[in-house]
């Protein structure tokens, strides 16, 4: 395998590798919007239990079982939204890792895919160079001849 091909190989796991983190942080990004979308709907709900609690309390009386039962679940609607919260903080933070990750093989397939167009640059100056120095021989060949032609035609 020459080096060239194993450059193309290593430019292809690094691709795929790139493309794989791409779907990565696509997914978290999705798990981001749906943590943030459930911890929405769990402070809207609480908003709307809490407008009809205190419309309900002020013309319902003061049941004191009544008063805790909604105290109660006034509170685990709390911890819910907490709990929800901290989902929504912790796909945050997998989703920036995921960015990070990326970021990171884009870096190393662009430094690749660099590294590849140098050494075909480099390539084809040597071919450039190998070239002219076949022309420069053949024509001091020809002039060591006495200037004889560089016509090939039979005579």
């Amino acid at each position: 395998m020459t080096v060239t091909q194993s450059l193309d190989l290593v430019i292809r796991v690094a691709a795929d590798r790139r493309d794989a983190a791409a779907l990565a942080l696509a997914g978290s990004r999705r798990q981001v919007e749906a943590a943030r979308r459930k911890l929405e709907m769990l402070s809207r709900y609480l908003q709307e239990y809490l407008a009809r609690t205190n419309g309900g309390m002020q013309a319902g009386g003061t049941d004191p079982v009544r008063v805790a039962n909604t105290r109660a679940f006034i509170d685990k609607l709390d911890q819910a939204i907490l709990q929800q919260q901290a989902e929504v903080a912790t796909c945050d933070a997998h989703a920036a890792g995921c960015l990070r990750d990326l970021t990171a093989r884009e870096t190393t397939l662009k430094s690749l895919e660099t590294l590849r167009e140098r050494r075909a640059d480099e390539a084809r100056r040597d071919e450039s160079r190998r070239e002219q120095k076949r022309t420069d021989e053949f024509g001091a060949r020809a002039a060591r001849n006495g200037g004889a032609t560089l016509d090939f035609r039979p005579a």
